[in-house]
């Protein structure tokens, strides 16, 4: 039996559903009409970013903090294609990248600010895209804009940075991030090296490769390695990261934050990691009772949410990461 793309992306959006409202969703994902009004930036938020929507709220109150012209786009219509080019899907990958750059490319943008980094890599670095716009990632962009921001409060934290350093890309992606930290008044930001068995980014598919006990046993080892340099938070650098890592908090040791995050709070700018929390309760009636209102705004089963629920937040998965 193939792949079961409509699982994969209909949880992405089912996630998303029972962790926003309607109201809440600055961010599109339907197609812009054939000739919108221009856009200076197109933030590209991918797909997967959509489970942990609270950095999605986080990066578009920053880009509206800069009053920049944007519009951020994500989710399976514009989706790039690398879920099916990891299926063999070849030729629907590459179908559906060159349909996605067509999209951006309506709103005619001087630049196209990436936030994957499995979509920059897929575009960048496999398919070696020629796009008729500089395309960016968005660590790399924010710390651009730096002089541009104007800090209103001091965080009082000790940080250590979850990066990756498989290519010059992810390295670059890292050293973004911890300089966006580095510039937060109050933090102190402690070196962690990472390790490369980790690959260019944390995924179910790196654990599968790796063996989940190894998995684990290398972000614990991190763990312990960042609270020996005096941290008392762990800040990663991609959704996949903070998604997948997020579960280990509640060993105790360590907290796991994304480092937008961190960095938005020195803005003022805070939203709940939904995600975390729910991973954390490991309570399906508590998750669903709390999940209630954004599940009935965004009209979703609720059959379908129970089944979700009980299987991603459910008491058992606790083990997965204990």
């Amino acid at each position: 039996m193939g792949y079961d793309y409509a699982k994969y992306f209909g949880e992405i959006r089912l996630t998303h559903d029972l962790t926003t409202r309607p109201e809440e969703r600055t961010w599109r994902l339907v197609p812009p009409p054939r000739e919108p009004e221009p856009r200076r930036f197109v933030l590209y938020l991918g797909c997967n970013v959509l489970r942990t929507s609270h950095m999605v709220r986080t990066v578009t109150a920053i880009f509206d903090r800069l009053g920049l012209d944007y519009v951020a786009v994500g989710g399976p219509t514009y989706c790039c294609g690398i879920i099916h080019h990891r299926q063999g899907d070849v030729a629907a990958a590459e179908g559906m990248s060159r349909h996605t750059l067509e999209l951006f490319q309506r709103w005619k943008p001087e630049e196209v600010v990436m936030w994957c980094p499995s979509c920059i890599w897929f575009y960048d670095e496999v398919l070696q895209a020629d796009t008729p716009f500089p395309v960016r990632h968005a660590t790399e962009f924010l710390m651009s804009r730096l002089p541009e921001l104007a800090f209103t409060q001091s965080v009082s934290a000790t940080v250590a940075l979850h990066y990756h350093v498989q290519s010059e890309p992810r390295r670059r992606e890292g050293a973004a991030g911890r300089r966006l930290l580095e510039a937060v008044p109050g933090l102190r930001v402690v070196p962690l090296e990472p390790d490369p068995r980790l690959g260019r980014i944390c995924a179910e598919f790196m654990q599968a490769e790796l063996g989940r006990t190894v998995w684990d046993g290398i972000i614990r080892d991190e763990i312990e390695r960042a609270r020996a340099a005096g941290a008392g938070t762990l800040a990663t650098i991609y959704h996949g990261c903070q998604r997948l890592i997020c579960g280990f908090e509640a060993e105790g040791r360590i907290a796991v934050e994304h480092y937008l995050s961190v960095f938005g709070r020195a803005l003022g700018i805070e939203f709940e990691d939904t995600y975390k929390k729910y991973r954390l309760w490991a309570d399906p009636e508590r998750v669903l009772e709390d999940a209630a209102p954004c599940a009935r705004a965004s009209g979703v089963d609720p059959a379908r949410a129970r089944r979700f629920v009980e299987e991603t937040f459910g008491g058992r998965q606790r083990a997965d990461w204990m």
